[in-house]
């Protein structure tokens, strides 16, 4: 079978390697898509602070049942599904107490061990959610990066009636945007630089898209709501002015979600987070609630994901498929991979 690895910053080439069995209480997958996300992209040019190639990426995807384990009852071959990439070591304080996102030992599939970025994968069953037979492959392949909106937002405090500005109108920031909306915020501002997507952001149901190379946001922000008036943002970038940004414009006493990827060290204005009180809260990933609930969420067309995606490649030319994602930007958002 074919599969990607990225063997070095900029280099990512495909292999011809033995298409897996399924260990007693493993499932094998024929995988059908393979998101590109802003943790491969960071990979792909040696940047991201916890992935070091060679490795095969892929930890949001979709497919179905090829083949099961001896020990395996829970599924059959054609069911459709998706895949939980977390390993946790269930034994850490965190994992003790229900917070395994946050393992000690925590390895994600694609990440810190080979993914899915094949024409098969073999995975542990327990890690296998099924998704609707209604429900396309394509959405499925959505989930994994929907479920890191949903647990983000859940985790944010997001009170009935907040204001809420989402950094960053990527896939996540997006996705973001949606589920705060869906959890009871009263207005959004979702901020780019790129007029694309904050078009589809317009669509998506954001109040106020704002191109911050354009506009002045925290003057923007004062003549719409008011001074004081930001309950709370989420930063979905990974970048240094972009933290500094929430920091700036949050209401004293507020909380800042941060959800974005950053490539390293990065300059805080701590000495406003420490004068105004403001909480700046890290958001890992997803509990298996939070990944359930993006299934059901988009199996009932509340949270819309398939406009997000803007290109799909085939596996052959998965080179094509990360240039896509990193010299594209005006026009690509989610790039996904035909695996098969």
């Amino acid at each position: 079978m074919k599969r990607a690895r990225v063997l070095a910053p900029h280099k990512v080439v495909i292999e011809e390697v033995p298409k897996p069995k399924p260990a007693p209480n493993e499932v094998l997958i024929r995988v059908e898509y393979c998101g590109i996300c802003g943790s491969d992209i960071h990979a792909f040019l040696g940047k991201h602070p916890f992935i070091s190639p060679p490795i095969t990426p892929g930890h949001e995807f979709s497919g179905t049942v090829e083949d099961v384990g001896s020990n395996v009852e829970e599924f059959e071959p054609g069911d459709k599904v998706t895949v939980i990439p977390q390993l946790i070591c269930g034994r850490c304080y965190n994992c003790r107490i229900g917070r395994y996102n946050i393992c000690r030992n925590l390895k994600v599939i694609g990440c810190q061990v080979d993914g899915a970025m094949a024409e098969y994968f073999t995975v542990d069953k327990d890690l296998v959610f099924k998704v609707p037979k209604e429900m396309s492959l394509k959405d499925a392949a959505l989930v994994e990066p929907a479920a890191v909106a949903v647990h983000a937002v859940r985790i944010s405090g997001i009170r009935l009636g907040d204001n809420v500005i989402v950094l960053g109108a990527g896939t996540i920031g997006l996705l973001t945007l949606q589920c705060s909306k869906l959890a009871g915020a009263r207005s959004s501002i979702i901020t780019d630089i790129i007029e694309y997507r904050l078009e589809l952001a317009k669509r998506l149901g954001a109040d106020h898209p704002v191109n911050v190379s354009q506009v002045n946001l925290k003057e923007f922000i004062e003549e719409k709501w008011g001074i004081d008036s930001v309950d709370l943002v989420f930063e979905c970038v990974g970048a240094e002015a972009t933290i500094n940004q929430a920091i700036d414009i949050i209401r004293r006493g507020c909380r800042v979600v941060v959800v974005g990827v950053f490539p390293g060290k990065t300059p805080v204005k701590i000495h406003l987070v420490q004068d105004g009180e403001i909480e700046l809260k890290g958001s890992l990933m997803y509990l298996r609630e939070d990944f359930q609930k993006a299934i059901d969420l988009i199996a009932s067309g509340k949270l819309k994901v398939a406009p997000l995606v803007t290109h799909i490649i085939p596996l052959s030319e998965v080179e094509k498929a990360y240039k896509t994602a990193v010299e594209r930007k005006e026009e690509s958002i989610k790039v996904l991979v035909k695996c098969s």
